[in-house]
């Protein structure tokens, strides 16, 4: 497991066991432009350097130590688990949600750069989970294309991915989130994406997930030759938890970022 922190570099990295700790700055050559793309598109921050939003963050942290400390799930059942943590991410703020949703975002804009990701698939935020909408318009300006899961109409508990673009037309689903209509024009076989941008519950120190219970990622990810595509988890600090019973169907990601970290598997 690497971790890479993203706050104050002088502060002493945690520790996990196994563990390779790195700092922000080994990867830092793609921020600049990350950040450029994020102020495009959003309004509110078009006048503030985002980079700022790192160093408020880890003031942010300081202040909200409760939010971020590690749960102790030992011996917790999966659903007690989702019930705690999806409590958990909901109690932000607006504010503090759209705060942790950009500096999160810029981490990840930065790793879809680094890896040349050019088809890369997200999700509409749901739940209190991460916002993706600023992120999806900063990949629009700097060429990427997206698209989104939609709930495959043929074969339950599965997902298709659709093409999606400023034009696309959304529709509610049976859980209420948003997902473009379908049109099999849009749609891209899952090999042919570089990289999936999951949704999560919660996860642990080694990368596993747990998601809401559906198995849909858990079906996608299962058919991945070589990470590709390439998974990659975000999530809340606070949706990190000590240990996740793990199930034969569950799929460990090899990579989970956060507004203040970025955990990756050996």
């Amino acid at each position: 497991m690497t971790i890479t922190r993203y706050m104050n570099t002088a502060e002493t990295p945690v520790e996990l066991t196994p563990a390779k700790t790195t700092y922000f700055s080994s990867i830092n050559k793609h921020l600049d432009s990350a950040n450029q793309a994020l102020s495009a598109v959003d309004a509110d921050n078009q006048h503030v350097n985002i980079d700022n939003l790192a160093h408020q963050d880890s003031g942010f942290e300081l202040s909200n130590q409760e939010r971020y400390a590690l749960f102790d799930s030992q011996g917790m059942g999966r659903d007690f688990i989702r019930r705690h943590i999806r409590e958990e991410r909901k109690s932000f703020t607006s504010a503090e949600q759209h705060q942790l949703a950009l500096i999160a975002s810029r981490h990840m804009l930065a790793e879809i750069q680094q890896q040349n990701a050019q088809h890369v698939a997200l999700y509409f935020s749901h739940d209190g989970e991460l916002a993706t909408e600023k992120l999806i318009e900063a990949l629009w300006h700097i060429g990427v294309k997206t698209y989104l899961p939609i709930i495959h109409p043929f074969c339950p508990g599965h997902l298709l991915f659709c093409h999606y673009h400023s034009e696309s037309v959304l529709v509610r689903n049976k859980f209420g989130i948003s997902e473009p209509k379908l049109n099999v024009q849009d749609v891209i076989p899952t090999p042919k994406l570089d990289m999936i941008v999951t949704p999560l519950v919660a996860f642990d120190g080694a990368c596993n997930r747990m998601g809401m219970g559906g198995g849909y990622y858990d079906r996608t990810l299962k058919h991945s030759v070589d990470n590709k595509p390439f998974a990659v988890g975000f999530a809340h600090d606070c949706q990190q938890v000590s240990h996740l019973p793990v199930e034969c169907w569950d799929v460990p990601l090899p990579l989970v970022i956060t507004p203040t970290r970025r955990l990756a598997r050996n």
